[in-house]
């Protein structure tokens, strides 16, 4: 409670305090003193009040304050990729790049910075969309394989620039009911992460298993690990895609795959692997027939 509020506690407090002991005094009676209690009464309601005012307009400053920082570390974030793009380009555009190769380097260079501010703008148009609960999701029918392959041959230009392989394994030909789009979103966080810590020559093992009546997705990284202090707050906004500052993250990238995964009816999670590395999984329903040939699905 405030100072302010407290002088007016003590206030409302005094005076109920002295009309019971005027009553006794003086005889006003039990009309009076009731009236005269009434009014302590209102300046103790009006002290409580402005208490909880206080608080509330507290909690709103912090959260704008919040709000602030956010939007500045985020303005920050999308100049990295941006200047790179533009540098690339300008490298092409200016003839610096002679040979053929080069130039398609270059140009796979603005490409990748391309995927790279488009993944962090998303990331924040989700999250306003998932608040407000706008985020619509089309849940139908897919073979796992084809969703996996699509998210390996995307990230396969960034982990080869990593010297990571990405590997698929398990049972491929299952059928799940999801959102393509908003499941390859979740393969890239997780798989995107994984390649950003991984050691070069390493492997990324992206995995299918049978969980009942679910199908678990297990992307398993020869990484750093994430420190047990963070794993709590793993899947919240703004609490660190993996526990490393970074400046290549909107902080919201864990955060959206925990609504988006629990939005087509699974759970995610992450398990430390022994002696080192990082497992993140997720489950989505799964389909009890056989296999079958999804739509084509249109790449974030």
């Amino acid at each position: 409670m405030t100072a302010r509020a407290s002088r007016w506690t003590w206030a409302a407090a005094g005076a109920t305090t002295v009309t019971l002991a005027w009553w006794q005094a003086t005889g006003l009676g039990p009309a009076g003193a009731a009236a005269l209690a009434g009014l302590g009464g209102c300046l103790l309601g009006a002290a409580l009040a402005l208490a909880s005012r206080d608080r509330r307009a507290t909690r709103l400053d912090v959260a704008l304050r919040r709000r602030d920082d956010r939007l500045a570390e985020t303005a920050h974030e999308l100049r990295t990729p941006l200047a790179a793009m533009q540098s690339a380009l300008e490298v092409v555009r200016g003839g610096y790049a002679q040979t053929p190769e080069e130039i398609e380097g270059f140009l796979d260079e603005a490409d990748l910075a391309a995927r790279h501010l488009a993944f962090l703008i998303n990331d924040v148009l989700d999250e306003a969309a998932l608040d407000s609960g706008r985020l619509r999701l089309e849940l139908r029918e897919h073979a796992v394989g084809p969703l996996l392959g699509e998210a390996a041959r995307m990230l396969g230009m960034q982990a080869a620039r990593n010297q990571v392989v990405i590997q698929l394994g398990g049972n491929e030909r299952c059928v799940v009911r999801a959102d393509a789009r908003r499941t390859l979103q979740v393969l890239f966080n997780l798989v995107g992460n994984a390649v950003k810590h991984t050691d070069p020559g390493a492997a990324i093992l992206i995995e299918v298993e049978d969980a009942g009546e679910q199908i678990r997705i297990r992307v398993l990284d020869e990484g750093p690990g994430v420190a047990a202090t963070v794993r709590p707050q793993l899947f919240q906004a703004f609490a660190g895609d993996d526990g490393h500052a970074r400046a290549d993250s909107t902080g919201l990238g864990l955060y959206i795959c925990r609504r988006l995964v629990e939005q087509m009816g699974g759970e995610i999670g992450y398990r430390p692997r022994h002696p080192r590395g990082s497992e993140f999984w997720f489950t989505l329903p799964r389909v009890a027939h056989a296999a079958i040939e999804p739509a084509a699905v249109e790449a974030q």
